[in-house]
């Protein structure tokens, strides 16, 4: 798999949304589906643009299998948001590592995500290696609460 170019998706894939990414600053979020799998996107402006992945813009791309939307939706808000009293996981219990889709995917609560340091998610495929970075043998993206109850990210997951 290659990185998606926003602005010239390969036949089959489309464009769901485009979010501000609220973790750092010029930062867009972009989520892209095809029949079988989304991705998230994110692009800020380049920090050296003769090396850009885009022109003007660094590109960084998670894919997950599509089912994995569903997945995370469900995790977050009846496992990861609620206290073990309300239905959640036992307490002290911070991740959930399960195959989706035939993927090995992780979802890791955090208190620090982004500039702000805010509470977020990292949602982790083990199954992918990172586009950009060949030592790195997975796919990750910090999420944080905010971007999925302000940003609307949560909603954008649960139309997929």
């Amino acid at each position: 798999m290659q990185l998606l170019h926003t602005d010239k998706l390969p036949a089959g894939h489309q464009l769901i949304a485009k979010l501000d990414y609220l973790l750092f600053k010029n930062q867009s979020l972009f989520i892209v589906a095809s029949a079988s799998d989304f991705y998230f996107i994110i692009k800020s402006h380049a920090m050296f643009p003769e090396d850009a992945d885009e022109p003007g813009f660094d590109v960084f791309q998670t894919g997950f299998p599509r089912a994995a939307a569903a997945w995370i939706v469900d995790n977050i808000e009846n496992k990861l948001w609620k206290s073990a009293a309300e239905g959640g996981l036992p307490s002290g219990t911070y991740f959930i590592d399960e195959d989706v889709g035939g993927e090995n995917l992780k979802i890791r609560r955090t208190m620090h995500v982004g500039a702000d340091q805010d509470k977020g998610f990292v949602l982790i495929n083990f199954s992918r290696p990172d586009l950009q970075f060949e030592w790195q043998k997975f796919q990750e993206i910090d999420i944080s609460d905010r971007l999925l109850l302000e940003g609307g990210l949560l909603d954008v997951l649960k139309r997929l």
